[in-house]
């Protein structure tokens, strides 16, 4: 299994507390029924392997391509590790991404220019919808999707998207709405950034956050579609591309990107919407990416991919954007492609690649 130290005493007391404030507060039941995952490393596919986990804890759901580039989504339970289900969604066309609902019933892929609705309790396509075609040239092709992400209520799905291209030329992004209930986009905003990350929205359900080379873009979501509110200041010098926002909306966590912001993050207040804290997670050039925030708020995970000390998933504070070492997990996989954190807040589930197979790793941090 991976090799990793790390102190849990204070991780679990951290844990237990928001179990337990939950728990008076009546807000969920799931934060204290939510289980561990087993550790582990799951064979799922060839390549790009993507999980999310149900609200429980006792199903990750991985988008994944075969051998034969069949892009597919596989039902794998977490605590024996045994894939129990399948169902195919068509060839891949290598620029995925998906998410699951916070009620764990759908699951949402964007294949290239293809959009598709799953139901995870039957593991049945619902529905499979081209994206609306995106204004441009002609001649030229339209942008490939960097991410999906759905409200907190379930009701919308958003998907960014670069923007359309041509030889050496490219247009804005843009931002997609689509409707859980109507089964059908609503409306889109283009974003002044040629290359789009993925979005994050407040629980109010209101506001979102789009990472892109041209910084954080805060946006509207009150609408059919959504509005561009303006640009985070401070966001742009660092390429903040990927975003991640505490599960109370509180502290928005923007990972650098490129040369100019690698191994580097800001930390957000998306009540003011200012630059708190500038932060150096790793020195020297790393490759940073998917950040995600811990159920419980008391942290934020990034993978690494390093050529000098291998792959892993640092552990960073929310509240002051420190890394913590002793949580550093080294991973058996030989590159972390994507990451999820279970609800227990200490579970992560790894997609990445051992050799030329795509696996799931479960670790408990």
């Amino acid at each position: 299994m991976s090799t990793y130290t790390r102190v849990k005493a204070a991780r679990w007391t951290a844990v237990i507390a928001a179990a337990a404030a939950l728990a008076l507060t009546g807000t969920t039941a799931q934060a204290v029924e939510a289980v561990s995952g087993t550790e582990g490393v799951i064979a799922v596919g060839k390549m790009n392997a993507q999980p999310s986990v149900s609200p429980d804890g006792t199903k990750a759901y991985v988008v994944v391509a075969e051998a034969d580039n069949t892009l597919v989504v596989k039902t794998v339970d977490t605590q024996t590790g045994a894939v129990t289900g399948r169902v195919a969604l068509g060839a891949t066309q290598f620029y995925v991404a998906s998410a699951l609902s916070p009620d764990g019933s759908r699951l949402y892929v964007v294949n290239q220019q293809q959009f598709t609705v799953v139901d995870t309790a039957t593991l049945k396509v619902l529905t499979t919808a081209a994206l609306p075609d995106q204004s441009r040239p002609a001649g030229w092709n339209p942008g490939t999707p960097t991410g999906v992400t759905v409200s907190p209520d379930g009701a919308t799905v958003y998907v960014a998207q670069n923007g359309a291209t041509a030889y050496r030329q490219n247009g804005n992004g843009r931002v997609v709405a689509f409707s859980a209930a109507q089964r059908a986009f609503t409306g889109s905003v283009e974003v002044p950034a040629v290359y789009t990350g993925n979005l994050a929205i407040r629980p109010n359900g209101q506001d979102a956050y789009l990472g892109s080379v041209a910084g954080v873009f805060h946006l509207k979501t009150t609408g059919a579609a959504p509005t561009l509110v303006a640009a985070v200041p401070g966001t742009a010098a660092a390429l903040d591309y990927s975003v991640a926002l505490t599960p109370d909306g509180t502290r928005l966590f923007a990972l650098g990107g490129g040369a100019a912001g690698a191994g580097q993050a800001d930390l957000v207040d998306p009540a003011t919407d200012t630059v708190t804290k500038h932060v150096a997670l790793v020195s020297g050039y790393a490759d940073l990416s998917n950040p995600q925030a811990s159920p419980d708020g008391t942290r934020f995970y990034v993978s690494q991919n390093s050529y000098t000390t291998g792959p892993s998933v640092l552990s960073v504070d929310s509240a002051t954007g420190a890394t913590v070492a002793a949580e550093t997990v080294s991973t058996t996989v030989e590159h972390v492609d994507h990451l999820a954190v279970g609800p227990d807040s200490h579970t992560l589930y790894v997609g990445g690649t051992i050799g030329n197979a795509a696996d799931l790793e479960i670790d408990n941090n």
